[in-house]
């Protein structure tokens, strides 16, 4: 397995589009051959990372270490 990251500050899930064989973001295999997730860092964007599934993307967020410092919201009180 190869594995790589990209890191973004916001990422949407966006519809299986892609017909040709991509490679996945985390693992390197051929996303196509799973049930391919694809992000985006804007909901209309083209795909800047692609994974067999959601496993390899929760595998590739816990990885990458992104969502250490993020809160969608948060209090001192909380």
């Amino acid at each position: 397995m190869c594995g790589g990251s990209t890191d973004a500050d916001k990422t949407f899930v966006l519809p299986t589009a892609s017909t040709r064989m991509t490679d996945c973001t985390y693992c390197g295999c051929p996303v196509e051959a799973h049930d391919p997730v694809f992000v985006s860092e804007s909901p209309e964007g083209t795909p800047t990372g692609q994974f067999c599934n959601y496993g390899c993307l929760a595998a590739h967020i816990d990885a990458a270490d992104l969502t250490t410092g993020t809160a969608c919201e948060w209090s001192p009180d909380q």
